[in-house]
């Protein structure tokens, strides 16, 4: 469904992505609000590999309401609250999305929504769902 695009005449990709995705015609698509490292109940953690793998777990619970998985995941934007951050981010971004590799923007921002956010991950999917 997700051929990566990566032409051999530009630079590799930095890191654990591919350049594009070409979707297959006819996919439905799913577009997610950003997804911040909250539980439940509004909490959360102080570590940013904690909100990084509470957002990765908000993302595919969403992705899951209608029979997506990681594998349907065709973008992803990651905002991270300071450079300090990014290396806590970075590990679970990889486990998490392992040899899929979708297309992925990392920005580095001064803030997020409330102080206590260090994470936002903002995804996009395609493929085939139950409506």
């Amino acid at each position: 469904m997700h051929l990566p695009v990566n032409p051999i005449d530009i630079a590799a990709p930095a890191s654990h992505y591919n350049h594009a995705v070409f979707i297959e015609p006819g996919a439905v698509w799913m577009m997610l609000s950003g997804q911040l490292g909250k539980r439940p109940d509004g909490s959360c953690p102080d570590s940013v590999v904690e909100q990084s793998e509470l957002a990765w777990y908000n993302v595919l619970a969403i992705l899951a309401e209608k029979g997506f998985g990681i594998r349907n995941v065709a973008k992803v934007t990651s905002y991270i609250v300071g450079e300090e951050n990014i290396g806590g981010y970075v590990q679970v971004h990889k486990r998490i999305v392992a040899e899929h590799m979708p297309p992925w923007t990392l920005v580095v921002v001064p803030a997020l929504g409330r102080p206590q956010y260090k994470v936002e991950v903002d995804v996009a999917a395609a493929g085939r769902a139950s409506c």
